[in-house]
């Protein structure tokens, strides 16, 4: 176990792309299990992270171009994963959301590894839970910061294509 700041320091900064990593994996293996590409699972993801968005929304979220996703959305909607509504606020658009029943087939892969970090945080103070969570809000937006520097900083994909010249 490291004992000075520095070493500890340079654990933690070593372990956080061993558990990105790790946390990658098991997403695999989950859409594995469920026979699906794993941008559906991370779709399915993103729509419980940010509720019922249009097609466009996703496509910026996830770095694909809008007929991808919408491709992507036609394998869920068949699946019944999504359903595909009406904007409330503009009838005129089409929002996907997720169908609950359907997510609940897939938290069945997520159940065990919840129960872990279950048993692991309650044995933490309050105090320990606080940085954790702030933790881990402040690590989204970093990746969220850095995602957004590599699509438009670095090298061209789908949501930022080189225009021809």
């Amino acid at each position: 176990m490291a004992s000075t700041r520095d070493e500890l320091l340079d654990a933690l900064i070593q372990e956080m792309p061993w558990y990105i990593s790790a946390a990658t994996r098991f997403q695999i293996a989950v859409a594995d299990q469920l026979g699906m590409p794993l941008t559906d699972v991370h779709a399915i993801g993103a729509l419980l992270e940010i509720g019922p968005a249009g097609v466009r929304r996703l496509a910026d979220l996830m770095g694909m171009t809008t007929g991808a996703v919408t491709r992507l959305v036609d394998r869920l909607e068949r699946a019944g994963y999504v359903l595909r509504e009406p904007d409330p606020a503009d009838r005129r658009r089409v929002v996907v959301q997720v169908v609950p029943e359907r997510v609940a087939d897939i938290a069945q892969y997520y159940e065990p590894i919840g129960e872990r970090w279950s048993e692991q945080v309650s044995a933490y103070s309050d105090a320990q839970l606080e940085f954790v969570l702030d933790f881990l809000r402040q690590g989204r937006e970093h990746a969220q910061t850095e995602t957004t520097t590599l699509r438009t900083q670095g090298r061209p994909h789908a949501t930022r294509r080189k225009s021809a010249d």
